[in-house]
This record gives C-alpha cells, structure tokens and sequence, in this order.
C-alpha cells in the first residue's frame, strides 16, 4: 500500500490534508509545522482521531545561517522519528525551505518519489512562485550532484475545483466536503474544538486578511472595518482575525473580536447556519472554498474595491484571481457580490 507524507503550514491546509487521507486509498504520515498556532495541541488532538499513521510536528522559525539552510536543502533533513520510512507521495503548499529540506531527506531512501501539490483554497490555483537565493544555489548544486529538485519533479495538483485549475500539473479531484458528512465533522470538531465555537448574534462578520500586513503597501483593511462598524453599528458587527494579523489594532479601535478567529472558517461553517448572515472581507479566500458545496449560503461583499490596492503586489494579484473566478460560471460560485459603495451593505 502506498505511503504519502503530507506537510501543512496552516490550519487550511491541515483540512485538505485530511481529506485527502480519506478520499484516496493509502496510508498517510502528516508533518505539521510550528506556523500553525498551538500546532503541539493539535497535533495531539490529531492523534487522539487516529486518523493517520503518525503525526509529526516541525520547528521551522529557528532562525539558521544561510549555510545551514543550504546544506539542508542540498543534503535534507527528516524528523527523528521518520528517519527509517520510506515515502511514495510527498505532498505540500508551501514548497518553502523546510519543505525542500524534508523533500531532500526522503529523496535519499526513495529516488523515485512522487511530488504532488495541494490546493490551500480557490484563490491559490494561480499563486505566484517565490524563491530566494538559498533555494536557487541549492537547486544549482543538487543538479550538479544528479539529484532531482522538488519543483521541477512536481506532477499532480490536488485540488477540490479542477475545472478552476490552468496550470501544467496534473489535476486530482478531491472529494467535496458535505456539510452532512458527519464523519468529517466529528474529526474537524474534536481537532479544533466545538466546544468552543460561539454562535454568532451579530448580523455582520468581518474576515480580516493579511494585506495591511503582507503583499506591499498597506491597504487599509482596518480602515474598511471601522467605516462599516459605522455604517451598521459596532454592535452589529464583528470581526474574525486572520491568523497573521494583529488582532490589537482591531480591539483598540473598540470592534468586536470573534472569539472564534483562531478556527479555519470552514470548519466553522459546518457547524452553524450563515444563510441570514452578512460577510464581508477584502479578499479572504475562505469565504470560496465551501460557497459552491453549501445548500444555503450567505451573502457575501467583497470590499477591495474600496481600499487602495495599488501598491500591494499580492493584493492585486489576488484580485484578478477572484475577478475570473466570479466571471465563471462553471465553478459556480454564488451570492458573491464586489462592493462598489459601502451603502450597498444595507440597501
């Protein structure tokens, strides 16, 4: 039976993963690393499922020489306790350095290992590639010693939305999630805690991004945030905090903070009815990935066009992506609106 080592950055990717693991026959080692909030709580939430056949937890914020980095990557690295497994499929977003490192280090036992990527939500279909010089000196060097680099050795795209896909890998369909599957459900429940999801009584939820922070120029989502607080009330508004914003700057200026932030919306979304609710965001992809699979969804109001996105790379970048997403009708997205004025919330 095939092996497959997945490896998550985030709490999305860490539902893809699991997913995956149930829609496709096979065994499956999942590595999550320290990018994800409380990653060590999950990861023994995670083990208490037996979903998978072990679950690994990587420290990649330890700050390295560049060296260090490059040896890494040229030569690889694999938790303690994977060092003897052999692994057919290595799946990932990301492909950052400790993805190439952990990518160098299962090369060594298996030459022949099939790299695939996985989707990390709808906007993510068309991301735009990064590197560094780490990475091109040791994709230089790892040629020169006839070893394959990750990349170029990519092959399948495992994604939710094919017919969203343009690129040149390989598409595999993964399975919708259905808000009735309860075995999904009580897996992603005891994961991240249902105990804990607050119900909400506001008819506005606010769904910060990254782009004040990321990308270039501040765009100004939190001055989007505040001119609708004034528009339908502080009281009738509240805000769920992207992981990597700073939830602060909010508070100070007296919105209301889901209490809910650190749970993926997905998840969130099966758990309760937003149908009469009001979503509005910047360009958070969240509010994509289920829209197509919900039997009732809610109305949702993307605001970018009332920021200042021009100085900001990604931003524009991910404004383009979603633009041909609502175009196309064959992906079906629906009861998604572009906000042209900020009124429109209430008319």
């Amino acid at each position: 039976m095939n092996k497959r080592l997945i490896i998550c950055n985030t709490l999305y990717q860490l539902i893809v993963a699991i997913q995956i693991h149930l829609s496709f026959m096979g065994k499956t080692i999942l590595v999550l690393t320290n990018e994800i909030k409380n990653a060590e709580k999950i990861s023994r939430r995670l083990r208490e499922t037996n979903v998978f056949e072990s679950i690994s937890v990587l420290d990649v914020k330890k700050q390295k020489r560049s060296w260090k980095y490059l040896k890494e990557c040229i030569f690889g690295i694999v938790p303690p306790e994977l060092s003897n497994v052999i692994v057919d499929e290595l799946i990932g977003f990301n492909f950052d350095l400790p993805s190439h490192a952990l990518y160098a280090g299962l090369y060594k036992k298996n030459k022949d290992i099939c790299i695939s990527k996985m989707e990390e939500g709808l906007l993510s279909y068309n991301t735009l590639d990064t590197t560094c010089g780490v990475m091109k000196n040791a994709y230089r060097l790892r040629s020169l010693l006839c070893l394959k680099n990750l990349k170029p050795s990519t092959q399948k795209f495992y994604c939710f939305s094919p017919e969203a896909y343009a690129g040149d890998l390989m598409t595999v369909a993964i399975p919708r999630i259905k808000k009735d599957d309860m075995m999904i459900q009580n897996i992603f429940n005891h994961v991240f805690g249902r105990e804990i999801i607050k119900p909400y009584k506001e008819k506005y939820i606010f769904l910060s991004c990254i782009y004040d922070k990321e990308g270039g120029k501040s765009i100004g989502e939190l001055d989007l945030a505040m001119r609708v607080a004034e528009l339908v009330g502080k009281d009738n508004l509240i805000v769920k905090v992207h992981p990597r914003d700073d939830i602060n700057r909010y508070k100070e200026k007296g919105l209301k903070i889901d209490s809910n932030s650190s749970i993926p919306w997905e998840v969130i979304q099966i758990n309760q009815d937003f149908s009469r609710k009001i979503l509005i965001t910047t360009l958070s992809s969240s509010l994509l990935n289920f829209n197509p699979v919900l039997e009732q969804t809610s109305k949702v109001y993307y605001g970018y066009k009332l920021c200042n996105i021009s100085e900001n790379e990604l931003a524009t970048h991910y404004r383009f992506v979603l633009e041909g997403y609502l175009d196309n009708e064959v992906i079906g997205l629906r009861n998604i609106s572009v906000l042209e004025q900020l009124e429109d919330l209430i008319s």
